[in-house]
């Protein structure tokens, strides 16, 4: 018999916004099996979340180890008998001129943001699939669907993850297995970044950007990941941001000699 709370794995719960994530669901009587990678940061949270979210459970978990992949939707299988959603959400940034970065660093920044993402996938389908239900939901970014400079790398291991969740949307939903990808843009609290260049972001360079297009809170990612999980029918896709839904909109309907001169002039070095 399954469990009467619902049970969900997030990915990269160290900090940011997976530790925000796994705060919110648990406020909510959610199961939740934190993804953290090091160690040391398991011990530390475990500590914290002992008294404030009981329900939370920090797990060992590397998505670039096939093994560690397989060991934790294991764990959670026999000890809940279900796993109701898993957001990917662990994931890097490398930020620079991209011909300056190495193959290894390109292979190392796939494996992550892409590759462990699919291989969770892999292994949380069978189960969702005996359920007849489950959400898998991709936290992307604005990166997976507009190319910009100095964040080739990067973006391109977004523009993966958005075209897997696409395919496997298709693939799975017969079985009641619904895969969406949440694309937000800047949030407040930014994952993790590999700086390979000195010059200052648009952000930084441009007060107005800040202006017209202000950061994503978690809270408003959290909450749209709710109504993800609510929703009998979730979209494929959810944007999230008025910077992600003003630079979709000019890369669709501007001119592309217009659209090349707005980039090179805002992210000129």
């Amino acid at each position: 018999m399954k469990s009467h709370s619902q049970t969900i794995l997030i990915t990269g719960c160290s900090r940011g916004l997976g530790k925000f994530l796994a705060e919110f669901f648990a406020d909510k009587d959610w199961v939740v099996y934190a993804g953290i990678r090091r160690p040391e940061d398991i011990k530390q949270l475990k500590f914290v979340w002992k008294e404030s979210h009981p329900s939370i459970y920090p797990i060992k978990l590397d998505i670039t180890e096939e093994k560690d992949c397989q060991r934790v939707v294991k764990k959670i299988v026999a000890n809940k008998e279900q796993i109701d959603v898993l957001i990917n959400n662990a994931a890097y940034s490398l930020t620079g001129p991209t011909a300056d970065f190495t193959p290894k660093e390109y292979l190392d920044i796939l494996d992550t943001n892409t590759v462990g993402a699919f291989r969770l996938i892999r292994e949380v389908v069978p189960q969702m699939r005996s359920q007849e239900n489950g959400r898998i939901i991709n936290i992307t970014s604005l990166n997976g669907i507009i190319a910009l400079p100095n964040s080739g790398l990067y973006c391109s291991s977004k523009f993966a993850l958005e075209a897997l969740g696409f395919a496997m949307r298709y693939e799975l939903k017969k079985d009641g297995v619904w895969v969406t990808n949440i694309a937000p843009g800047a949030i407040t609290s930014e994952r993790k970044s590999v700086k390979r260049n000195s010059h200052l972001s648009a952000r930084k360079r441009f007060w107005l950007i800040n202006k017209l297009m202000p950061m994503v809170t978690q809270e408003k990612v959290a909450r749209a990941v709710e109504r993800v999980i609510k929703d009998p029918k979730p979209p494929v896709r959810v944007i999230l941001g008025r910077d992600t839904q003003i630079i979709t909109f000019l890369q669709r309907f501007l001119p592309q000699r217009l659209w090349d001169f707005l980039i090179s002039f805002i992210w000129q070095r």
